[in-house]
């Protein structure tokens, strides 16, 4: 069996060393980059995996993070879990998955308090309710990806909202767009969305019309309810373009457009938020905000490795996105001037 000593006799290195290049905190001794990388190789090429019992029993990391997906049946998530996932299998980790459970409304953490884990992430904005009182209780470094009330001993990594939303109103306004709506549902993050939307747009000097924005209520087919109650209550004076909360309504409220005979981007220029991987298969492909997914998954890998302590003051990092434009936005046609 390839334990840590295998590897630190292999290399010529201490076992303490090893266990702390492998656990990811050989940088704050003063290790070299090229000492870690030359520990994990190794560690890779014998095929080391840690004995997460051992390591507890001996007071040492269980080299095991707990992760809490807020909704696994969301394609955002599932980019956020593959990035967790590679980097976790590059420091010699373990993650354990679980999520929220919306047959009892609750987020099912039972499985995670059975076991000796190292940190928490928690993948999702606004989740962090009273569920997360046992694992603070434990010491636990706790880091949150996504938006929300900031909680003492709880570090967060968001996207700066902000920036996004301005990226999209700049580009849509470039194109000659004055005229423009929002839809989402009514759940904290959207509304957040909303809010920075009708913000940005008094900034702007631009009118929001009451009956252009829209909320409704989180569910199946939300994009299509949204999208199709703002084109109802615009009565043929539909906006020149709609901003969507994120894809997955961009992509539902698409089909009510389309069913209505009106095109995109030749009648409604149509945007979305995170860029999940459909976004650019959709027909028309989706313009759309790129979360810096990978950069925010790193950095709280570095808040629950290294740095963060629980109970301590919480750190917040936001990180700037991007837009990326593609087919569905066009300049305003002749005759469809702001109304």
């Amino acid at each position: 069996m390839v334990t840590q000593k295998t590897i630190a006799k292999k290399l010529g290195v201490s076992p303490s060393l090893v266990s702390r290049a492998l656990g990811g905190t050989a940088g704050s001794i003063g290790a070299s980059e090229k000492t870690v990388l030359m520990i994990r190789t190794e560690a890779k090429r014998l095929n080391y995996v840690p004995n997460a019992a051992a390591l507890t029993l001996r007071g040492s990391k269980s080299m095991t993070i707990g992760v809490v997906i807020k909704n696994f049946n969301d394609p955002f998530f599932g980019s956020m879990t593959g990035e967790l996932q590679r980097l976790s299998y590059d420091r010699g980790f373990s993650l354990l998955l679980t999520g929220f459970d919306s047959e009892l409304n609750r987020m099912d953490t039972s499985t995670l308090l059975r076991y000796h884990l190292d940190a928490l992430i928690i993948c999702g904005s606004d989740t962090c309710t009273p569920w997360i009182r046992p694992f603070l209780k434990k010491g636990l470094p706790i880091v949150q990806i996504g938006s929300g009330e900031t909680y003492p001993g709880i570090n967060r990594v968001e996207m700066d909202e902000e920036c996004g939303m301005a990226l999209l109103l700049d580009y849509l306004c470039s194109l000659g767009h004055r005229d423009i709506g929002f839809i989402g549902e009514n759940t904290n993050p959207h509304k957040r969305r909303k809010q920075i939307f009708s913000a940005l747009m008094k900034k702007k000097g631009l009118k929001v019309r009451p009956i252009l924005a829209v909320s409704v209520p989180a569910g199946n087919n939300s994009g299509m309810k949204a999208m199709g109650t703002l084109l109802r209550r615009a009565e043929g004076k539909q906006p020149t373009a709609i901003i969507s909360a994120d894809d997955s309504m961009a992509q539902s409220g698409l089909r009510i457009i389309h069913d209505l005979g009106l095109s995109v981007p030749g009648d409604i220029s149509l945007t979305g938020i995170d860029d999940i991987p459909s976004a650019s298969l959709m027909i028309p492909s989706l313009t759309t905000i790129k979360v810096p997914i990978g950069m925010m998954v790193r950095a709280a890998f570095e808040l629950v490795i290294e740095k963060a302590a629980a109970g301590g003051n919480s750190t917040v990092l936001k990180f700037k996105p991007e837009i990326v434009i593609r087919e569905s936005c066009s300049k305003v046609q002749p005759g469809k001037k702001e109304r």
